[in-house]
């Protein structure tokens, strides 16, 4: 009556020892497979046939214009992103086996998303305005009104606003009209000059 229940001990010691429980989670860089963990390729490789009772883990490495930046179970890698021109993109940095391709906008160009999909050219600031903060590469030119006493005729994505230049006091202006003199030069065409800013200038 004693033996039966010792046997029993024993033989579940026996059974514990031999066959241990299955795990139920494995490492960070491991991944569980029919109650073994088996190791994920590293970066820059990819899964060939997954581990067995007495082999390991087979991985290959990624082929030209492919990638893994990641610990991965994946069969095939991740192509190379391409950098289209035709939408305004240029390689800023090459892709590896471990890195994807880096895209950047062409000069004088901005991404239109975050992702930068795509390029716009650098809008321009017309007459009137001036610039106030070049375009980036990730970024749209920023335009202002010209302040008094500054002017902008042209159309450009780089011209900040110029400040008026005065003629100097004497006899005649360079444009031989003795009545102008002191009157603000480089101001837009057809735009009059105000008599209280005449009569400031002559006295």
């Amino acid at each position: 009556m004693v033996r039966l229940p010792l046997q029993c001990v024993l033989w579940g010691c026996i059974w514990t020892s031999v066959y241990p429980e299955p795990p139920t989670e494995c490492r960070e860089n491991q991944y569980l497979l029919n109650n073994q963990c088996c190791n994920k390729c590293r970066p820059g490789e990819k899964l060939v046939n997954d581990c067995a009772q007495l082999t390991d883990t087979q991985c290959l490495p990624c082929s030209k214009g492919e990638f893994s930046d990641t610990w991965n179970r994946d069969r095939r890698c991740h192509e190379h992103r391409y950098c289209d021109p035709n939408l305004g993109l240029r390689v800023e940095r090459e892709g590896s086996t471990e890195t994807d391709t880096l895209c950047a906008c062409e000069e004088g160009r901005h991404c239109t998303s975050g992702a930068c999909e795509s390029c716009a050219l650098h809008s321009l600031c017309g007459p009137g305005l001036g610039v106030k903060q070049l375009g980036t590469g990730t970024s749209d030119t920023i335009c202002e009104p010209c302040p008094v006493g500054f002017f902008s005729n042209v159309s450009s994505a780089f011209e900040k606003c110029h400040p008026w230049t005065r003629f100097p006091e004497s006899d005649e202006s360079p444009g031989g009209d003795p009545h102008r003199r002191g009157a603000p030069a480089g101001h837009l065409p057809g735009v009059a000059v105000h008599p209280e800013s005449a009569q400031e200038a002559e006295g």
